[in-house]
């Protein structure tokens, strides 16, 4: 049914009128959003019905495109006479306020008249693909009132940002609502564009420039812990700031101004300051600051670097202190000082043996600087890469520093000996088992791991093959951890040993059934160590003449081998050997027996005096077929030394052939077992020497095989190349020398291994 035609004026008039002037009226008379004159529903009802209507009517009566045009020019009128001059009337917080109280309003009107001219956007709009009702409202705040005041805006709310900042207090809620309308201004996709022009870069810009002043006056005037824990505050609160009235896209822009500079710009002054900087935080292990700064620099791309090169040269710098003192106290004499084990040895030797025993307490300190910057890096630095890598290259400096030709190497081995063995320091088995880890982590920066595995295999061996380890199970845990570190290559010879020791016990079982199944009498126990020629260090050869009770333990246990394997042949090795011999003597014209702990060779010299009473130094040589220098240092040792069971004429320091030896009747002790110094019981001067000559060779051989093995991959290649592969595959043991891989080279080539290339001399071809 259709209703009277509505002409566009009365139709017009009438919205004018009952709609558009009456809501602006009621959104000028709100107060504390009391709406104290209302539309009716039955008012709204007719309203929309009046634009139905007029929308509905046939042309030429529809007025769609009339309505749409009235409607944008009465909000664009009621902006621009009513909203924008009481905008502008006012300043600072006041102008804000009002700001705020004319866009929530502007929002519930266009509301409101968009439901009354909901019939314009459900079919003229969306026809037309024109801006709907409601974006034409917001957009004519935009052009109209936002444009004209942002500028003034802007200053105000950047006024109060910075008040807040010097300690006072601000209307957080004001600030917000103010800022969520230049969020709002982005539009219906809720696009950042106009927040992030017309606010976001001039906030940024404000904040670089109060913080560049903050931290050049806080640089010149306050100690680095304090500057850091007012940046640290600063940053907090710029954080919290983003959360109380800013968009959160606005955080990581506002931090990292601050950052830049608080922290990245001034970081080098900072470092550096003369009394408070990162070196004196670490000087006087100011744990809590370094942390702070961890924290703090962490947050700049390459905030760290810097101070991991402070942290690597600090290190160092302590280090490198450690083993200057060291150098100083290894280079004073030691007074005093008896010979090792009753020999006269030369000054050099005793100095060395001094120095040798004193460095225990210097891998002791070293090992303790290890914890201390192992501890700081973890707590402080947590466990970051920049700083483990510092830590590792600082150590590396020092601990490959040589005190007075002594290695770190053979340092590290004669502390870890300490550890293991019966005399050594007293531990229990937690306290043995941390020690030790703390050892293979200072012998992971050794460059020449090869030294400290040739000492640690010959003083293994004498723990082994003199009963002086104080676990087996200590020993396993210590091989255990060298392997995980370093492969089962590095070990396999240690392991061997091990092995060897609990295969002997197996034998030694084995030899007391045999001779007790062939009826063998034996005039003395025998216990016997088979050891594998290739695990175990290099052992001379002796054609020693063995006392007749010997003999018969000897011819015994090889029958008792042979019968076991066809395919081995024993060596033995007396001056690895211990006895246990019965001494009788008489002080003061009493008998007294003493159980004597003596090495083969002394045990050899003492049975002679079975058979004479008195023998000369040459006499005895030619009976034991011994070398006359060893003979001549086992005699000081049994007529000089501690216990001085044989008697010497003429009673001088020194061993001549003619010195005549007889058994010294008178000797007596409050102990009856007495364990006689042997040689053996330490690495010697010679050994040491001699295990470094091992050391060569075997590297020799070592750098051969890994260029072979290359050679044999890549068949050409040339001299830098292969020397740099070669390294690489050797650093893992020891540091290789480019002149000895070059000689290697040279000698590989003459026993035709390569061949250099004809056309280019550093090129080199593997021969197949």
């Amino acid at each position: 049914m259709n209703g009277p035609l509505i002409t566009l004026e009365d139709g017009w008039a009438k919205l004018k009128s009952q709609g558009v002037l009456k809501i602006q009226e009621i959104l000028e008379d709100l107060s504390e959003n009391v709406f104290r004159i209302s539309i009716t529903t039955e008012e709204y009802s007719s309203l929309y019905t009046t634009v139905y209507s007029m929308c509905t009517q046939k042309p030429p009566n529809n007025w769609s495109e009339q309505l749409y045009h009235n409607y944008c020019a009465s909000v664009k009128e009621y902006l621009s006479q009513k909203v924008l001059p009481r905008i502008k009337a006012k300043s600072s917080e006041a102008m804000l306020r009002e700001l705020v109280r004319r866009w929530e309003n502007h929002k519930l009107m266009v509301r409101f008249l968009s439901h009354v001219f909901k019939y314009l956007d459900r079919f003229y709009v969306k026809r037309l693909s024109l801006p709907e009702l409601s974006e034409v409202g917001s957009n004519s705040f935009h052009e109209i009132v936002f444009n004209s005041v942002k500028k003034d805006v802007r200053a105000v709310i950047l006024a109060l940002i910075l008040k807040e900042r010097e300690g006072d207090q601000v209307d957080r809620k004001l600030i917000k609502d103010v800022v969520s309308i230049f969020v709002d201004m982005g539009g219906t996709r809720v696009s950042l564009d106009v927040y992030t022009t017309d606010f976001e870069e001039a906030l940024l810009v404000a904040t670089r420039d109060f913080y560049r002043v903050q931290s050049a006056s806080w640089t010149e005037q306050d100690s680095f812990p304090d500057y850091m824990a007012k940046a640290e505050d600063r940053l907090t609160q710029e954080q919290a700031r983003v959360g109380h009235f800013l968009h959160p896209s606005t955080e990581e822009k506002l931090l990292q101004v601050c950052e830049d500079e608080l922290l990245s710009l001034p970081e080098a002054k900072l470092l550096e300051k003369e009394h408070s900087g990162c070196e004196a935080l670490l000087r006087d292990n100011k744990t809590d600051d370094l942390a702070r700064m961890y924290r703090l620099f962490s947050r700049v791309i390459t905030g760290l670097q810097p101070i991991g090169a402070i942290v690597r040269k600090h290190i160092a710098d302590v280090g490198m202190a450690l083993v200057r003192k060291q150098e100083v106290l290894a280079g004073t004499p030691v007074k005093g000082a008896e010979p090792a084990d009753g020999v006269e040895i030369t000054e050099l030797a005793k100095q060395a043996a001094a120095m040798a025993a004193d460095m225990n307490p210097y891998v002791q300190e070293l090992l303790d600087i290890h914890d201390k910057y192992q501890e700081l890096v973890k707590e402080c630095f947590g466990q970051n890469t920049i700083f483990q890598k510092a830590m590792k290259e600082a150590f590396e400096q020092f601990v490959n520093k040589d005190i007075h030709k002594v290695t770190t190497a053979e340092m590290l081995s004669n502390f870890c000996d300490n550890l293991l063995k019966k005399s050594g320091e007293r531990l229990d088995e937690q306290q043995l088992d941390d020690k030790l880890e703390k050892v293979v982590r200072l012998f992971s920066y050794l460059t020449d791991k090869d030294i400290f595995a040739e000492f640690y295999k010959k003083q293994l061996a004498k723990r082994l093959l003199l009963q002086r380890s104080a676990s087996d199970d200590a020993e396993r845990s210590m091989i255990a951890k060298l392997k995980l570190k370093c492969g089962a290559q590095f070990t396999s010879k240690l392991e061997g040993m091990v092995l060897d020791m609990n295969l002997s016990q197996d034998h030694q079982t084995h030899f007391i059934e045999f001779i007790s199944m062939k009826e063998i009498k034996l005039e003395c126990d025998l216990t016997v160590q088979v050891l594998t020629t290739g695990f175990w260090p290099t052992y001379k050869s002796d054609e020693l003449n063995l006392p007749s009770e010997m003999v018969a333990c000897v011819t015994a246990f090889k029958a008792y081998y042979d019968s076991k394997t066809s395919h081995r042949r024993l060596r033995w090795v007396h001056n690895l050997g211990s006895n246990q011999v019965l001494g009788t003597f008489y002080p003061g014209g009493k008998k007294k027996q003493h159980d004597l702990m003596v090495s083969t060779y002394q045990a050899c010299i003492l049975l002679l005096f079975n058979t004479q009473e008195k023998y000369t130094c040459e006499e005895m040589q030619k009976a034991l077929n011994m070398p006359i220098d060893e003979l001549k240092r086992y005699m000081l040792s049994l007529s000089l030394g501690k216990y001085r069971i044989l008697h010497k004429t003429p009673a001088s320091k020194e061993v001549a052939s003619a010195d005549v030896f007889s058994v010294n009747n008178e000797f007596t002790d409050r102990a009856r077992r007495i364990k006689v110094p042997m040689l053996t019981a330490k690495v010697t001067v010679e050994e040491k020497e001699s295990t470094r000559q091992t050391v060569d060779e075997d590297r020799k051989h070592a750098i051969e095989a890994a260029i072979v093995r290359i050679m044999k991959t890549r068949k050409t290649l040339d001299h830098q190349k292969l020397v740099l592969e070669a390294s690489q595959q050797l650093m893992r043991h020891f540091k290789p020398d480019p002149k000895l891989i070059k000689k290697r080279i040279e000698d590989l080539i003459a026993r035709e291994y390569l061949e250099r290339d004809a056309t280019k001399s550093n090129v080199y071809k593997y021969l197949a």
